[in-house]
């Protein structure tokens, strides 16, 4: 029971190294602040490629994210659809709170000049048109990248099945437990 736990939590974290909101990494502590232009500067940055286009996108992408979760059809098929629509609603709501709380990350992260250079650049004809043609990719290129994480499950049950010494058979069971397929559940007590 103890593998099944660890297959679990595996799965889990794999899953949420995969979804379509990614984390960000933290600014180092010593960080200087950013200076009023930079924050500025950052708004217009946000606004130039964070457009209509991205909130579509990002529609997409959690619609996508969950059709390709393993484990989505654990859930009756209505539940996923429920799921799914509040997941896109609240982060619609919130991409405005979203895009704010990117702005002292960015602001702090690029200087005035670089971030005068992408304005610049995004703000160009062909800035547009390459911002554009990313944005409408997203999906399929979310779905290209996701297609590898079968795989990336088996490697992880069959390192997990060698450092716990699965018996015969279970790595099979493993598999597909990570990949969604079947139910892992926790142990009884």
């Amino acid at each position: 029971m103890r593998l099944m736990i660890v297959c679990l939590a595996a799965a889990l974290s794999a899953s949420s190294l995969a979804g379509p909101a990614a984390r960000a990494e933290e600014a180092p502590q010593t960080a200087p602040a950013a200076s009023a232009r930079q924050l500025e500067l950052t708004r217009r940055y946000i606004a130039l490629t964070m457009t209509d286009q991205f909130e579509d996108s990002l529609r997409q992408l959690i619609a996508q994210q969950a059709q390709l979760d393993p484990n989505s059809n654990l859930l009756p098929a209505e539940d996923r659809e429920f799921i799914v629509e509040l997941s896109v609603e609240l982060t619609t709501d919130m991409i405005p709170q979203m895009l704010e709380a990117m702005v002292p990350v960015y602001a702090r992260t690029f200087s005035e000049e670089e971030l005068e250079a992408m304005i610049a650049f995004y703000d160009s004809e062909m800035g547009r048109s390459i911002l554009q043609k990313t944005v409408a990719s997203m999906p399929e290129a979310n779905e290209a990248a996701m297609s590898v994480m079968p795989r990336l499950m088996d490697k992880m049950a069959a390192r997990i099945c060698q450092y716990y010494g699965c018996e015969a058979g279970e790595l099979e069971a493993v598999q597909r437990g990570m990949r969604g397929e079947i139910p892992v559940a926790p142990p009884r007590k």
